[in-house]
């Protein structure tokens, strides 16, 4: 394979599809399925370690949540709204 058809399929995994698409054009279909399958693996070997990550740092910001935030919310007597007695007529302010 020339230099430059092997830096391009190194460059990423659309170029390396590409490349194979390529050479199965040019009556190569060996070395484009080799090229393809690796691709491939390289793509979802990448994608399922992106997923691990993810699937830590969610579980990570779980553990932080259950440990850091409280239980329950707390409230002082200045946060608590007065409602009327039960059985008493809310009335409306009076506009002017």
């Amino acid at each position: 394979m020339p230099a430059a058809v092997d830096r391009t399929a190194h460059a990423s995994v659309g170029a390396a599809l590409t490349v194979a698409g390529k050479l199965t054009h040019a009556n190569q279909p060996a070395l484009a399925s080799a090229i393809h399958n690796a691709a491939n693996s390289a793509f979802f070997h990448g994608f399922s370690t992106a997923n691990y990550l993810a699937a830590g740092v969610a579980a990570a910001g779980a553990v932080m949540a259950m440990a850091l935030l409280p239980a329950h919310p707390t409230t002082s007597g200045e946060d608590t709204p007065e409602l009327p007695a039960l059985g008493s007529h809310a009335t409306a302010p009076a506009r002017s």
